[in-house]
């Protein structure tokens, strides 16, 4: 699944190049969801492919279901990943993650660990990935159940709260 602004820096060309690779050996459903400037270019490259869903917008509680039923979720951001709603959503329902090496990502997620890391724009690497999370239905449980944990670690109200806490106060402090 890739959820995301169908735009050249989220990179969904990416997304169904590597759907139309891994389905030439096998069958897997792949959803893609959002609008933007590339959504026409996306439906091109989907049409005729019965497994492709191009699904453009859809209200939150929508995106919600179709995040539960996922077996495995692609940010491929070309610039950063690590703050992405919808990666952290992903992350919240525990899903695998295959993500772009971008930014500030590799600091925050260990590849392997809490997502697959792969190369931006590499359609390849992504279609290698996807075809290993379909065959190791372990390891996307364990990468899964990792990334729900860093989110219930790192990205909870009451550390977030803490965090800008402590930064207002040093700017307070600084200032004074």
């Amino acid at each position: 699944m890739f959820v995301g602004r169908v735009a050249e820096v989220k990179d969904p060309l990416t997304f169904l190049q590597a759907a139309i690779n891994v389905s030439r050996l096998t069958k897997h459903e792949f959803t893609l969801v959002g609008e933007g400037n590339l959504l026409d270019e996306c439906r091109a490259l989907a049409k005729g492919r019965e497994n492709i869903k191009i699904r453009g917008w859809l209200k939150q509680e929508v995106v919600n279901d179709l995040m539960r039923e996922t077996d495995v979720f692609c940010q491929l951001d070309t610039c950063e990943n690590i703050w992405a709603a919808t990666l952290i959503s992903a992350m919240k329902h525990g899903k695998a993650i295959i993500c772009t090496n971008v930014g500030y990502t590799s600091r925050y997620l260990k590849h392997g660990y809490h997502a697959l890391l792969i190369p931006p724009r590499d359609p390849i690497a992504l279609a290698d990935a996807i075809a290993f999370l379909a065959n190791h239905p372990e390891v996307r449980e364990e990468l899964g159940k990792n990334a729900s944990s860093f989110i219930k670690e790192n990205m909870s109200i009451d550390k977030i709260s803490r965090e800008i806490h402590s930064l207002l106060f040093d700017l307070v402090k600084r200032n004074k």
